[in-house]
């Protein structure tokens, strides 16, 4: 050993020895502390376990809470709608008070730290954002926003704005303008915040009441834009800010023309300080008539209308954009009276009918009754038969027009009916307005009330059908044109190719041919008892017309571009009992895949005209 070791004798060795055993003692603190480690590491991986799941507990319990109150929420914005519009404005404001309740619980149980770091986490985060930016809108619009609506309630429902002596109290909506534009404002900025939030991601039992929220608030978007247009507009144009002068046309639509019928009456009204009062009334020579267009017409105006559009009152309404048919109207006026307008509106007899079940029947000097049962029937067919003299006939006209305004004016009935009759006939485009000043015209536009022709609202392709009757005679009352859009391909650009079929019928009774000549014309233009329409079909914006086919031969079709807009002319001839259809392969611009607004001719009532589509899914 020593002389392998040399440099340790024996001495030594139980030194070594000694030494040795130290290190075994420092091998085993060492053991001893990393065991310590080890379960000072398990006992906190231990603790964040727990403290996860106390947290996971916690964003479970927060959000069953969260969900709890925002679906009790959500009826309530209905309920809360419908008592605005009812006028109901004691339950309104309980009902908004017991949302903010239910909205406040929601917003408080979706925050906190726990929910800023479950924000965090990949498949958490976005549960957590979509819910947290859903409770913060409600809230907010249910705090903030709807309380304010509820208060003006009272100025802005329909009771208020009856006439009453004539006379609607535009002052009280003046003060009300600001209040209500503000929360339309802060509504619509409610909408496209949810509209922003991404549901990729969001579990589906979160997403479904997610996108119920957001068709409840564009539904109440809606209704708080139609609400701050009706303050802006209605004062102005009721005289509050000076006299106002307008013209006021009845549409036939036994004559059909592409926004309702041939404008036989017009009635002259002037607004002062919301009264309302009939001035004069007549004819449509009492705009006059024109040896030549009594404006520039365009060189597809004149190949689609004939330049009758611009030289006789009566055709003004063949244009299927009603602010040209008022612009036409305006300029005739200032030729024949010498002044100014101030605006244009339209309606039909059907129209006026459903106005009459909210005012109840009115009582004619000729001896007749007018009720919203036969109003429609007896203007547009009940007089030809009855009345043989078309001067006759015009005097019936101007005192069913005169006495239904006299007797919406008086106040009459219900007021919320007279509303809701009203909103039906804009629906149906049988109420359009025009307004000559542009800043209230800019508020019209893009409403049904302003039956300006257009290819596309929103991401929905427009297609319009629309019929110019050229049969000189009130025969179309027998008419039936029923139009059906398919979307046959939905295409990666968002456009869609579509099959439109407008089936066109003439139901004239057996022995049309003896009828009054007024009603079934002279056989000059077609038969008596037969029908010769110009049907145009719009392609949407950005679309065009590739193909048409007629189930009675090959169809002859002028084809144009209007405003834009491709469209296709086709003239039907019809005997009594004829039915034809035609079909069109339309294909839409790019980025409308939404659902197809098919648009029509307002027909002469009882659904004689008829609409109906596929969505491209």
């Amino acid at each position: 050993m020593s002389s392998l070791f040399p440099m340790m004798d024996d001495d030594e060795q139980p030194i070594r020895r000694e030494r040795r055993g130290e290190g075994r003692r420092d091998r085993g603190s060492r053991r001893k502390r990393r065991g310590r480690l080890t379960l000072a590491i398990a006992g906190g991986f231990v603790l964040a376990v727990i403290l996860l799941g106390v947290a996971a507990l916690l964003l479970a319990l927060d959000a069953r809470t969260a969900y709890a109150e925002l679906q009790a929420a959500m009826p309530q914005v209905t309920q809360l709608r419908a008592q605005v519009l009812a006028g109901e404005n004691d339950v309104a404001a309980a009902t908004s008070e017991e949302l903010q309740e239910h909205t406040s619980a929601a917003r408080d149980a979706v925050h906190g730290p726990h929910w800023t770091l479950a924000g965090l986490l990949p498949v958490v985060g976005p549960n957590v954002d979509a819910a947290q930016a859903a409770a913060v809108v409600v809230d907010d619009l249910a705090t903030g926003v709807l309380p304010d609506l509820v208060a003006v309630t009272a100025v802005v429902n329909p009771a208020s704005l009856a006439p009453v002596d004539g006379r609607i109290d535009v002052a009280a909506l003046s003060a009300a303008a600001p209040q209500v534009v503000a929360a339309n404002d802060a509504v619509a900025a409610a909408a496209e915040r949810m509209d922003a939030v991404s549901l990729d991601g969001v579990h589906e039992r979160l997403r479904g009441p997610l996108e119920d929220l957001q068709v409840q608030l564009d539904e109440v978007s809606s209704l708080t834009q139609t609400a701050a247009r009706a303050v802006q507009l209605v004062p102005p144009m009721l005289g509050a800010e000076g006299p106002r002068e307008y013209l006021l046309m009845v549409q036939n639509n036994s004559e059909p023309r592409s926004t309702g019928g041939l404008t036989g009456a017009f009635v002259h009204l002037r607004a002062d300080a919301g009264a309302i009062e009939l001035v004069d009334q007549g004819p449509a020579g009492f705009l006059g008539s024109y040896p030549e267009p009594a404006v520039e017409l365009t060189p597809t105006e004149v190949s689609l209308f004939g330049t009758q559009i611009g030289r006789y009152p009566g055709n003004i309404t063949a244009t299927p954009d009603f602010p040209r048919s008022a612009q036409i109207a305006q300029e005739m006026w200032r030729q024949s009276h010498g002044s100014e307008i101030d605006g244009v509106f339209s309606v039909d007899p059907v129209a006026l009918g459903s106005l009459l079940t909210a005012t109840g029947p009115v009582g004619l000097p000729t001896g007749d009754e007018l009720t919203a049962e036969n109003a429609a029937a007896m203007m547009l067919n009940g007089v030809y038969l009855q009345i043989p003299d078309p001067d006759m006939q015009n005097l019936f006209f101007q005192a069913a027009a005169g006495t239904i305004f006299s007797h919406v004016m008086s106040g009459a009935g219900s007021p919320v009916a007279a509303v809701g009759a009203l909103t039906l006939a804009a629906e149906e485009g049988r109420l359009l307005v025009w307004s000559a000043h542009p800043e209230e015209q800019e508020l019209l536009a893009g409403t049904v009330l302003s039956g300006e022709l257009r290819g596309h609202a929103g991401d929905s392709p427009v297609v319009g059908v629309y019929l110019n009757d050229l049969s000189g005679a009130k025969v179309a009352y027998y008419q039936r044109m029923d139009a059906t859009v398919t979307a046959a391909t939905c295409r990666p650009d968002g456009s869609q190719d579509l099959t439109l079929a407008v089936t066109l019928s003439n139901d004239a009774p057996a022995g049309a041919a003896d009828l009054p000549v007024s009603l079934v014309g002279n056989g000059d233009a077609v038969e008596p008892g037969g029908m010769r329409s110009n049907v145009l079909v719009y392609a949407p914006t950005g679309g065009r017309i590739t193909d048409v086919r007629a189930s009675n031969g090959e169809p002859d079709v002028l084809p144009q571009i209007h405003d834009d807009l491709v469209v296709a002319a086709r003239r039907i001839v019809l005997s009594p009992g004829e039915t034809v259809t035609t079909e069109y392969d339309i294909t839409t611009g790019p980025g409308l895949d939404g659902e197809v607004d098919l648009r029509l001719t307002p027909g002469p009532g009882d659904g004689k005209f008829t609409s109906s589509g596929s969505q491209c899914s």
